[in-house]
């Protein structure tokens, strides 16, 4: 059996990282799935450094660069290059950062993107759920 493959946008991550009720559970356990293997989750360079980012500020430099590294055994890291921010820039998005994450997925020919933010992709081509209908649905 084929494993299933998602894209997960930074807030899914960050509500696992720090644990943001009420979005906590369903991040935990979209994480345990990808922990045992039961699907594959990708995201973008931008999260990450995003990510990166807003932990460093509430949580410092080290534990940042510590949650990074747990996140990357667990997580792939998709390539993001010129006909990605090409793509993203003429996709029509309100929000860039959203179209990067958009077209990411797309030249990596991921059909879901798993994010709390689904009204953001509303004209979007491949799946866009939320954790919890995502865990419902699998």
């Amino acid at each position: 059996m084929k494993q299933a493959k998602v894209f997960l946008h930074a807030d899914v991550i960050l509500d696992l990282l720090t644990q943001r009720e009420p979005h906590f559970p369903p991040a935990a356990e979209l994480f345990l799935r990808i922990q045992r293997k039961e699907l594959t989750a990708c995201t973008s360079p931008v999260v990450i450094a995003n990510i990166f980012y807003i932990l460093s500020k509430h949580l410092g430099r080290e534990q940042a660069a510590q949650s990074i590294r747990k996140l990357r055994s667990l997580v792939r890291v998709l390539s993001c290059g010129e006909r990605v921010i090409d793509l993203a820039l003429a996709s029509g998005f309100a929000d860039f950062e959203d179209a990067i994450q958009y077209c990411t997925a797309l030249e990596h020919k991921i059909g879901v993107l798993i994010t709390r933010n689904v009204q953001d992709y509303k004209t979007a081509a491949i799946t866009i759920l939320t954790p919890l209908e995502y865990i419902e649905n699998a």
